[in-house]
């Protein structure tokens, strides 16, 4: 069973994160840096994938520390916080950067996909918006959070 679900996952984690690079690789400089999302914060297209680097790179810690019988974040964790000081401590980046930095948090998400065992898929840890999730779930909201800051990116520019 096992076997299937790894292969799901990886089919559709790679379906949208293709998504997400080709109109990454077609955005021109100018698009790069328009704002998309204004909740409160301006973001660009660079500024939300690099939130989503940032992002897959803190589940795949969570995964990580869920499999280790690890606290993922406390309670208290403010992610509106969190995400509002993203520019300050990631700090600029190119495209080609981003796309790196995407690529190497995917080998650590896959990697860690990879591992799983049967039983480990129903463990369970905090989320910083979603409240206690499973291992699977994770994963579900690591592919729909690329999905949905896509359709932001093109929402935001008019491409949608």
């Amino acid at each position: 069973m096992s076997t299937d679900k790894k292969a799901m996952f990886k089919s559709r984690l790679a379906e949208s994160r293709n998504e997400l690079l080709e109109l990454l690789n077609a955005l021109s400089e100018e698009q790069l840096t328009t704002p998309v999302i204004t909740d409160g914060n301006t973001w660009t297209p660079l500024d939300v994938v690099t939130h989503l680097a940032e992002n897959e790179r803190g589940m795949s810690i969570h995964v990580y520390k869920v499999r280790n019988g690890r606290e993922t974040v406390p309670e208290t964790f403010k992610i509106n916080d969190w995400n509002a000081g993203l520019k300050e401590r990631m700090g600029p980046h190119s495209r080609e950067e981003l796309i790196a930095l995407l690529n190497e948090n995917r080998d650590q998400t896959l990697s860690g996909l990879e591992s799983l065992e049967d039983h480990e898929w129903e463990l369970t840890g905090r989320h910083p918006v979603q409240g206690i999730i499973t291992i699977e779930q994770y994963f579900e909201t690591i592919i729909s959070h690329d999905e949905e800051h896509t359709a932001d990116i093109r929402k935001g520019l008019g491409l949608a």
